[in-house]
Parts: C-alpha cells; structure tokens; sequence
C-alpha cells in the first residue's frame, strides 16, 4: 500500500523511539487519499466472512452427566430393593399372624363348652346321682360336635365297611365267623373328614376269615 508523501517521519525524528502514529490511511496511485469506497467497487477477490450459528450435535453427553445419571439410576435400584425388602417381609408377617389367628374364631365358639365342662365337674357332688353327670357330658359332648360340623368336621362310619387300609388301622382282628371276611367289627377311635380330606384315620378290630387269611394290616401295601 503506498504511503502519503505528505505524512512522512520528519528528518529529526527518525531513529526516535517515541513515534506516534496518528493515522493510517490508503491512497490512490495519483497519492490522492481514498475516503470511501462504494461497495460496488470492490474487488471482485474480497472475502466475506459468514459467521454461522454451530449445529446440534450428536455427541454423548459430558462425562459429569453421565456420571450424575449413573448416580441416580443406581440410587433408584437401591430403593427399589429396599422397597422389595419390605414388601416381603411385610408378607411374611402377615402369612404368619394369618396362620396364628386362624382359628380365632373356631376357638370363640368352643369356648362355651369349656363353661359347661366347668359347670359339669361344680355340680358333682358327693351322693350326687350318675345319670346327672352322663346326660350333662353328652349335652356337652353334641354341642362340641356341632360347632365342629359346622367348620365340615365328618364322623367315619366304620362298623360293618370293608376294611380299607387307607381309611383304617387295623389294631386288632376279630375270628368271629358270623360277620363276612374283611370287614369292621368295632371301632376304637373314631376317624374323622375335614371337608373332602382325611384328618384321622380310624383305629378298628377287624373280621379275618375266608380263603386269605392273615393280617388285614398287612393288606396295606397292596
């Protein structure tokens, strides 16, 4: 860029430290100096500068996000386990109370005769007539039976049934000829149904007899 004549470093101050610039300007080829220049007289070579905004990119998050998120996925799971702890363990509790107070109620209404068990043993008296004392037992005793009935407690009519081992056992045996082979004679301890299902099975003496004779006890594993 040429240098305006007029502007020129006075002789006596060449090779001075202290210079002072007070203007830069361009000039022409004729030295005359260039004000402004229409823009439409600009070189066809200028450069534009365009400054864009920067796209979004897909680049993974910073790693202090990606270590903030771990934290918080791993915290979630922690309270997740801890939920489920308690969950089970809040069950398990529960299953066993269940479990303890079922029979709450059955009890509830036993509980009546057991007063009238007390009443019964408070009314013998020295001198005091049997028959009282059977009548009140086998009051009590029904009572008992049909609260029991009504929780699907069934007797297990044995005498004169085929002895079935998976019903009876066999405690004695019974040669008498006049009852046919293989059946309950007498019942020791009676057997007992809860609903469908076998609670007790009955203790019997049974008729041996016949063309097999033996054990009926023995029958059980056939």
């Amino acid at each position: 860029m040429p240098i305006d004549p007029a502007r020129r470093i006075p002789p006596d101050q060449e090779g001075t430290d202290d210079i002072e610039i007070l203007e830069v300007v361009s000039v022409d080829e004729n030295g005359e100096e260039i004000r402004d220049v229409p823009e439409e007289a600009a070189s066809e070579d200028d450069v534009e500068l365009v400054f864009e905004e920067p796209a979004e990119s897909d680049t993974p998050p910073e790693p202090d996000r990606r270590d903030e998120e771990i934290r918080d996925l791993r915290d979630r799971l922690v309270r997740l386990q801890a939920d489920f702890e308690n969950f089970k363990k809040r069950g398990e509790r529960e299953r066993l109370d269940h479990l303890r107070y079922a029979t709450s109620d059955l009890v509830a209404r036993i509980l009546p005769v057991l007063d009238n068990f007390e009443r019964a043993l408070l009314s013998v008296r020295p001198g005091g007539t049997a028959d009282a004392v059977v009548e009140g037992i086998g009051l009590i005793h029904r009572q008992l039976l049909q609260i029991l009935e009504k929780e699907g407690l069934r007797a297990m009519d044995s005498v004169g049934a085929t002895f079935d081992p998976a019903l009876h056992e066999a405690v004695a045996t019974d040669p008498d000829p006049s009852a046919p082979p293989h059946t309950v004679t007498q019942v020791f301890q009676r057997g007992y149904f809860l609903h469908d299902r076998l609670v007790r099975p009955a203790m019997v003496r049974v008729r041996i007899g016949g063309d097999d004779d033996g054990d009926p006890g023995d029958r059980r594993e056939s």
